[in-house]
């Protein structure tokens, strides 16, 4: 796929940061959401010269970041100067505690059950129980409803936590279910080079079951957007109706913010 032809692709990045913005995505009144405004990706570490003079020019006003501590610590974001930068893990587990992807933590994971993401269930549990009382999610629609704009948010990778955040965003916005399910899965595109090469990065007696596991889930699935969105329509009866409950945005407050970042 030529990612530059793309909605919202923003040049001069590497594919592998897996950075796009939600700009240009239509949405549901035939309206599309605005250039410039809300940014999605990995964690902005490890960037060249190149890559920092971007962010510098990309004016945010705030990056949320959605790692946990064991992840963010000894690998902070650049930021450019003047930047409210705030980072809150975004996925967690029952008892509140942050779901930590940093290599360590996952080889714990494994120690524990080494089942734990076979069937795919674990993670669609955890993509679900974002959109619901998680205070990252909330910290950041906060931020978009009183006008913080520009702002970035991001994960290690910028697919799972990120996805979720940006489905939420874009529901806010009006965006088409289609359209954020397409922006979704562009991850799968921008992380290839990365998913393709995990066989070698991996001891060359591993089974193939095992490369094809991490592969995956150094992608994204669609089945794992769509179990949040049933479970929006499901427990709140629609989009409008989530938005009231979850965080005290009436239906005039919903319109009047899709005025404001649509065009």
């Amino acid at each position: 796929m030529d990612l530059t032809k793309t909605v919202g692709y923003v040049p001069g990045f590497a594919p592998e940061l897996n950075l796009r913005e939600l700009g240009g995505l239509p949405t549901d009144d035939g309206r599309t959401v605005r250039r410039g405004l809300f940014y999605r990706g990995s964690a902005l570490v490890g960037l060249g010269q190149r890559e920092r003079a971007l962010v510098d020019g990309m004016g945010l006003r705030y990056v949320l970041d959605l790692r946990a501590a064991g992840e963010a610590s000894g690998n902070e974001d650049y930021l450019a100067e003047g930047t409210d930068y705030q980072r809150i893990g975004g996925m967690r587990f029952d008892d509140g505690s942050e779901v930590d992807f940093s290599p360590e933590a996952i080889a714990r994971f494994e120690e524990m059950d080494p089942q734990l993401f076979e069937d795919g269930s674990f993670m669609e549990r955890l993509y679900v129980g974002m959109a619901f009382g998680n205070p990252a999610v909330h910290a950041l629609v906060e931020h978009v409803a009183a006008g913080e704009v520009p702002v970035y948010f991001h994960c290690t990778a910028g697919k799972d936590r990120t996805g979720v955040s940006a489905l939420v965003i874009c529901l806010l916005l009006g965006v088409t279910r289609e359209a954020i399910m397409e922006d979704f899965l562009l991850t799968n595109e921008y992380r290839r080079s990365i998913i393709e090469s995990v066989a070698d990065r991996m001891p060359p007696d591993t089974p193939p079951e095992l490369i094809e596991r991490w592969q995956k889930a150094n992608g994204v699935k669609a089945s794992d957007l769509l179990a949040v969105m049933a479970a929006i329509d499901e427990r709140c009866g629609g989009v409008e109706a989530y938005f009231e409950q979850e965080f005290g945005i009436d239906g005039q407050t919903l319109a009047a913010l899709r005025d404001r970042y649509l065009a």
